[in-house]
């Protein structure tokens, strides 16, 4: 049974189920995304600390806080990924 996956394939591999690195683009879409809109977010919080709104302020480091774990933790996990399984995939 064949594994249909999204995205457009960048080696000739692509399409068996072990051609998952085929599809870095839309990870490396999804994380860049998120680190963004963390920093986004770490910004508002600046700006709204130096015009003296705290709630607002504190408020937007908190989002930027977990949006930034969130990407440590995508990162983290596909980096494992990355050096494990998908070299396995590969070869030597």
């Amino acid at each position: 049974m064949p594994v249909e996956m999204v995205g457009t394939p960048t080696n000739a591999r692509c399409g068996t189920f072990l051609a998952l690195p085929c599809y870095r683009v839309e990870r490396n879409a999804i994380m860049s995304t998120i680190l963004k809109w963390a920093l986004i977010m770490l910004v508002v919080s600046l700006v709204a600390a130096l015009f003296g709104f705290t709630g607002l302020s504190a408020a937007s480091a908190d989002i930027a806080r977990i949006l930034f774990y969130i990407f440590i933790i995508i990162f983290v996990v596909l980096l494992v990924l990355g050096l494990t399984v998908f070299r396995a995939a590969r070869g030597p």
